[in-house]
């Protein structure tokens, strides 16, 4: 549309005429078109015209109409005040018993009882008693008009009603001229207000949207891949466009924009940068995305209240480990590596829950985890902050936490040192208006505690929409009904699918269907939804010379079709649109490449100071990746682990080989083992268990039902392999669970055997437990095995040595897996000579293999080998986490 389409209407606006808007966007295009006009008719000043919205329209009147009385009116409540009665209200019913999620609840009840004064529902209607959802929003209501009664309150669904009465009692005086612009519909109670002013002289006139030339319209659709290419198309088109007429005003409109902002945003942004003129930074690109987020959803707000959490003293690691990575905290950047170290402990710790005094305690030197030592800066400022918070135990008003809230986040240096840029800035400055808006709860509360009050605010921030101011631009990205009576010189309309639009009716379920259908309320019935859309798809093929419809061809796995309303439009390709190949800014970078290829597989030599860590680890890394083992061990490239509530698997596993240890420290022998009874059995694994328990991070000593049913499985896994341990031929226990250093090649290795067992011709039998049941003795032969741990075990005593053997503790397949110089009796330990895996003909021959195997992996780990050459790429690479750092999948 043609901006000069107005300038009829907007030479005839004047002091006495009001013209409204059903939201903020219209009623700027508006002041904007009208400021063009004024400047066209060679104006250098001019009045300010009445254009808002409906909404701020009946604000103002019922301020005008405050300030020239001086008699007391009711206090007009806000949208958090509503909710807070709201949910106040619910919560003391009976029906609250059987909610659980209160605050949706109440929006859903305010929703109702909006929608019950717009469409002027009765309330003692029948059909209000027929359904215990239906009775209890009448319970609900008659509590709400009775507290707004009693306190002289009034919210705003009954405002209109109240500037009604005041305009037939002549209390307000009527506007000369009402025009409204870019409602689909108008609600009976505001038909109502424009009833009586209409009665009392005022002239009403709707503003219709028309195309002033009689050009013939080009309306197209297009049906596209999936939404993802629906929005990278759009960009492309938009950009199109604008390199042709870069004055041109182009709409774009999405209709899950608040679902996917972020995503769009980053498509355009790309699609813009792709010609080198804009940066990647939307902000600095030509066009405008719509639609904000909650407020809790910006990163430093959620880092607000994260901080402002921690005063419950025990909080979640999830939590601690943001503040110590946040930078919108005090010194974040002086001590960001010591941050990151601390963290790291405390994943490796299992540390589920933090604790505050324990953490930031400066005299209590035993304590492991000491923040005090590691950050002292951030100590320091937590303990002032819980200082603080210590220190306000008792119930305050709303203004009073409100600005404890803001000493508090001052006392921990947020929003952080750095210079805030101007989106944060802006996040900011409504941080503070909504702190502004939560004191005045105080209006409709007592006062309350700490964890009250941090309660509420963050469910005021998780419904604050807030979107950043940008420059004015020629592309605007939307939502539908912001779109809706938007003038544009190209419009496209995408999410035009028949599943989507019409949309599937979503009545309110606090108030009886049947009402809902006779009178035709929003989202009641299929048919209101078709025709809603119908007079909203009108509207866009109004709104544009040149308008383009799409839809996408599937989600997911669904098959879509173009909706039944754009189907009387002609149908294009996306080479009729003649857009330009797109290239991607990484795809880009990608093509421009010039290439050098070195290979990079041989690290240096490990140096003769240079301490090893990892054990047999370092030698079954090297056979199964020589990377993986250069990266893990010498590099010290390791994934940060996850804490878990309870025992992690390798917890579990030192536990029980912590157990063991302590039953066969006790028992000593074969002979001893069958002396024991049942019930002096049973004694010592339970008292074996209770103490190994002890050796585990901490994490699990608050789960006392999980610690109990982990101590009854420990119990019957230790019993039953006892019993397997009963039918062997007699043994003595030489070595229990005990560290050695052995030298293979030029690597000293530090090891921890579980068990050497003395057998009856005083041999030794080296055995390994594994409480996994996948444990396969194939894995000790090949020229890279992938469990060379036994086999190493081997080299220790090769003289002496008769066998080696998994003990494999897993519930209902407890067994032996190992090969043995001579027949043992002992089921599941094989002769070698039984062993196809193998070419060696003898034991002797076996271990002088395993020598030279082991000691070449050792001497490659040495000298720095670290190629990228995975032994099975589809096993050992499935659970590495080391593909962004050696990139095989770009090989």
């Amino acid at each position: 549309m043609n901006k000069e389409y107005f300038n009829p209407i907007l030479e005839k606006i004047d002091a006495e005429t009001v013209i409204l808007t059903p939201n903020r966007r219209l009623s700027a295009m508006l002041h904007k078109y009208y400021q063009a006009f004024q400047l066209e008719q060679g104006n250098t000043f001019w009045l300010t015209p009445a254009i808002m919205p409906a909404a701020s329209w009946l604000h103002q009147l019922w301020n005008d109409l405050t300030y020239k009385k001086i008699y007391s009116f009711p206090f007009l409540l806000n949208a958090s005040q509503e909710q807070y009665l709201w949910e106040k209200i619910i919560l003391k019913t009976k029906e609250n018993e059987q909610l659980i999620r209160i605050t949706e609840t109440a929006d859903l009840a305010r929703s109702a009882w909006i929608l019950l004064l717009q469409w002027q529902v009765d309330l003692h209607h029948p059909l209000f008693h027929s359904s215990e959802d239906y009775i209890a929003l009448n319970l609900w209501v008659k509590q709400f008009q009775q507290l707004c009664h009693e306190n002289n309150w009034i919210d705003n669904a009954a405002l209109l009603n109240v500037i009604i009465e005041n305009v037939l009692s002549g209390m307000i005086t009527p506007p000369k001229t009402i025009m409204t612009y870019g409602f689909t519909e108008y609600s009976p109670q505001l038909n109502q207000l424009f009833k009586h002013f209409s009665q009392t002289g005022t002239a009403i006139k709707v503003i219709t949207q028309e195309q002033k030339n009689s050009a013939v319209k080009n309306i197209k659709r297009i049906s596209l891949l999936d939404n993802e290419n629906e929005i990278q198309t759009i960009a492309l088109w938009a950009k199109s466009i604008h390199d042709h007429h870069p004055t041109a005003s182009i709409g774009c409109v999405i209709p899950t924009l608040d679902k996917i902002r972020d995503r769009a945003a980053q498509v355009f942004a790309e699609v813009f940068a792709a010609n080198n003129t804009y940066t990647v930074d939307y902000q600095n690109c030509p066009f405008n995305i719509s639609a904000g987020k909650s407020l809790s959803q910006y990163p430093i707000i959620n880092t607000a209240l994260q901080l402002l959490s921690i005063h419950k003293m025990i909080i979640s690691t999830e939590i601690f480990s943001h503040i110590l990575a946040t930078p919108f905290i005090g010194e974040a950047e002086m001590e960001r590596i010591n941050r990151a170290q601390f963290d790291n402990q405390l994943r490796l710790n299992n540390i589920s829950f933090v604790d505050l005094t324990l953490l930031i305690n400066e005299n209590d030197e035993k304590t492991k985890l000491s923040l005090t030592k590691i950050c002292p800066k951030l100590a320091k400022r937590l303990r002032q902050f819980i200082t603080m918070a210590n220190e306000h135990s008792e119930n305050h008003t709303y203004a009073a936490w409100a600005q404890l809230f803001t000493n508090m986040l001052t006392e921990l240096g947020w929003p952080g040192e750095r210079s805030l840029n101007s989106e944060e800035y802006q996040i900011v400055d409504n941080w503070l208006n909504l702190l502004t808006e939560f004191t005045t709860l105080d209006h409709v509360s007592k006062p309350i505690n700490l964890s009250q009050a941090l309660h509420r605010l963050n469910k005021m921030a998780s419904h604050k929409i807030f979107q950043p101011k940008t420059p004015e631009a020629p592309i605007q990205v939307l939502g539908l009904l912001e779109a809706a009576a938007m003038p544009f010189d190209y419009l496209w309309i995408a999410g035009m699918d028949d599943i989507s639009w019409p949309p599937s009716p979503k009545p309110n379920p606090f108030i009886p269907k049947r009402i809902q259908r006779d009178l035709s309320m929003p989202h009641a019935t299929a048919e209101r939804e078709l025709t809603f859309c119908k007079i909203l798809t009108k509207e866009f093929e109004r709104c544009a010379q040149h308008v383009i419809f799409s839809h996408a061809d599937k989600i997911d796995a669904l098959e879509l079709q173009p909706s039944p309303l754009i189907k009387n439009h002609q149908t294009i390709t996306i080479s009729e649109l003649q857009l330009k190949e797109y290239i991607s800014p990484s795809q880009k970078i990608f093509l421009s490449k010039e290439l050098e290829k070195i290979i990079d597989d041989q690290g240096p030599n490990v140096n003769i100071d240079e301490k090893i860590r990892g054990g047999v680890s370092v030698i079954k890394q090297q056979a199964l990746c020589p990377f993986k083992s250069f990266s893990e061990w010498r590099l010290h490239a390791h994934k940060l682990e996850s804490p878990l509530p309870g025992l992690r698997a390798k917890d579990r596993g030192i536990v029980i080989h912590k157990a063991l240890e302590i039953v066969w420290a006790k028992i000593q022998n074969h002979a001893a083992l069958i002396s024991y009874d049942d019930g002096e059995l049973h004694e010592l694994i339970q008292t074996s268990i209770s103490e190994a328990l002890n050796v585990t991070p901490h994490s699990h000593s608050e789960f006392k039902q999980y610690i109990s049913l982990e101590k009854q499985r420990l119990h019957q896994l230790i019993s039953e392999w006892l019993q397997i341990e009963k039918q062997r031929p007699p043994f003595s226990i030489m070595t229990n669970e005990k560290t050695v250093q052995f030298t293979l090649g030029q690597l000293p290795l530090t090891m921890r055997i579980d068990r050497i067992d003395k057998l009856e011709d005083g041999t030794k039998l080296i055995i390994d437990y594994k409480t996994g049941k996948n444990n396969e003795i194939n894995s000790w032969f090949s020229d890279r095995p992938e469990e060379p741990q036994l086999p190493l075990y081997s080299l220790l005593d090769p003289t002496n040595t008769s066998g080696i053997t998994f003990a494999q503790l897993y519930p209902g397949e407890h067994c032996f897996k190992g090969v043995s110089h001579y027949t043992m009796d002992i089921k599941g330990i094989k002769l070698i000579s039984e062993i196809k895996k193998t070419t060696a003909l003898s034991w002797s021959e076996q271990v002088a293999q395993w020598n030279d195997t082991l000691t070449k992996l050792s001497n490659d780990f040495y000298h720095g080998i670290a190629k990228v050459d995975p032994k099975n790429s589809d096993q050992t690479c499935m659970r590495c986490t080391l593909q962004p750092l050696c990139r095989i999948n770009e090989e």
